[in-house]
């Protein structure tokens, strides 16, 4: 049996139609109902057949489209639970990146990043002088832990859809920050405080000490004082600046006594009964002298030159009482108490001075003065100027020369032989009355 295709069949059935429609009377006109115009028959099939596969490929995207949107939501679940309490890709802080890390340890990394400014060396300088510190020992501190809790708060807080980004186009957080260091004043300024307080000094003046008997010189020094306010600001400014040295703000002061007065200085030595010359710190000069006899000692302490008196007058200081058999004064001259110079001191009635009773010398013999030969006391007299240092001391057992009877008897020593030679020019009578009480009295 032979097929027939299918537009032969439709055109068979044209014709056969054809055919008939040309024998059959014509139709009555279409009814006024716009629906008995319209078309009631089915709709060819070839139709049908051409929409099925939009469907079916509409249907298959759809699926896509709900799978893969499950799939990046499962992706995304699993994305937020592997950072669970971890920091989201994309935290730098400090130039560090903590992403995926848990606090402690993105603050550990963190913090070992800052540690290097912490504990940096810090000086404050002055002349040669270092004082150290750190910024850590000053109690500053940074903003580490503040920045690493706000970073993983933010992780915390990122909405499922803000994750799903992150994920899918690999997007960051978007935290970065720059950690801070605070420097707080207090540290600081216990520190300059502590510098200061071994740092400063009075001024000091140039001074002698003779407490041992030998004189020691005290050089002058210059006061200084820390700044505190200018030296903390400046600290504070090198800190925040990332410095490491600061000069030390110091106010210095001078000295009211400088060592040009203690250039020469005089030394008796009372019971040694000698006389030393300083000059320079160091011993230049001595000569043996006669001091205050024990009931009319030379006084002790620190005085000076008042007056150099050339081929002085003797005046008498005590006319109503040991000196009141003696003149009002003796002129210049051989038989002058005072020899040919004398240097007034700065203690009332005492001077240095000549003698031509040179038996009197390395003993206690005097009224107060002190003797010295007329030869030693015009070397003396030409070494030293107005305001000359005077030191006297006891330096050990006095030496008297005399008992404190009117006519001077003497009083033997251990020098055996030098008593027997004050005993005989005793005994010549080398000294008249006026003499021996001007004697007494210088």
């Amino acid at each position: 049996m032979r097929e027939v295709p299918v537009d032969e069949l439709q055109a068979q059935g044209g014709h056969e139609q054809g055919e008939n429609q040309a024998s059959a009377p014509p139709p009555p006109p279409p009814p006024d109902n716009p629906k008995a115009n319209a078309d009631l028959s089915p709709a060819p099939r070839w139709r049908l057949f051409a929409r099925r596969p939009l469907t079916i490929v509409l249907a298959l995207v759809a699926g896509l489209v709900v799978a893969s949107a499950a799939g990046i939501a499962y992706a995304t679940y699993d994305y937020a639970r592997d950072y669970d309490g971890e920091m989201l890709p994309g935290t730098v802080i400090a130039g560090v990146d903590v992403s995926g890390l848990t606090y402690d340890e993105a603050l550990a990394a963190v913090e070992a990043a800052v540690a290097p400014q912490l504990d940096r060396t810090v000086r404050l300088t002055y002349e040669g002088k270092t004082w150290e510190t750190t910024p850590r020992e000053l109690g500053a501190r940074s903003t580490a832990e503040k920045l690493v809790r706000e970073a993983l708060d933010l992780s915390e807080e990122t909405t499922f859809f803000k994750m799903m980004r992150m994920r899918v186009l690999g997007e960051g957080l978007g935290f970065e920050r720059d950690v801070v260091i605070v420097y707080p004043r207090a540290g600081v300024r216990s520190f300059v405080d502590g510098v200061a307080e071994g740092f400063d000094r009075p001024a000091r003046d140039a001074a002698i000490d003779y407490s041992t008997g030998w004189v020691e010189f005290i050089e002058a020094r210059e006061g200084r004082e820390v700044k505190r306010a200018k030296t903390r600001r400046a600290l504070l400014q090198t800190l925040r600046a990332g410095g490491d040295e600061v000069e030390l703000a110091v106010k210095t002061t001078a000295p009211e006594e400088t060592g040009e007065r203690f250039d020469q200085v005089l030394l008796v030595r009372i019971g040694e009964n000698k006389l030393y010359l300083y000059e320079d710190g160091e011993i230049t000069h001595e000569w043996v002298v006669a001091t205050g006899q024990p009931e009319y000692m030379t006084p002790t302490g620190l005085f000076e030159v008042t007056e150099k008196r050339y081929m002085p007058t003797w005046v008498n200081p005590a006319p109503d009482t040991w000196g009141a058999d003696l003149p009002a004064s003796i002129p210049p001259g051989p038989g002058n108490p005072l020899g040919v110079r004398a240097l007034n001191w700065s203690a009332p009635g005492i001077r240095f001075h000549g003698t031509s009773a040179l038996y009197s010398l390395g003993y206690n013999a005097s009224h107060g003065c002190v003797r010295l030969s007329n030869e030693d006391v015009i070397e003396l007299y030409d070494l030293v100027e107005v305001g000359t240092p005077i030191v006297s001391v006891v330096a050990g057992p006095l030496k008297p020369l005399y008992t404190s009877t009117p006519d001077p008897i003497v009083v033997p020593g251990d020098d055996d032989a030098e008593a027997d030679e004050v005993q005989r020019q005793n005994a010549r009578g080398e000294r008249s009355a006026e003499r021996r009480a001007a004697e007494r009295q210088g």
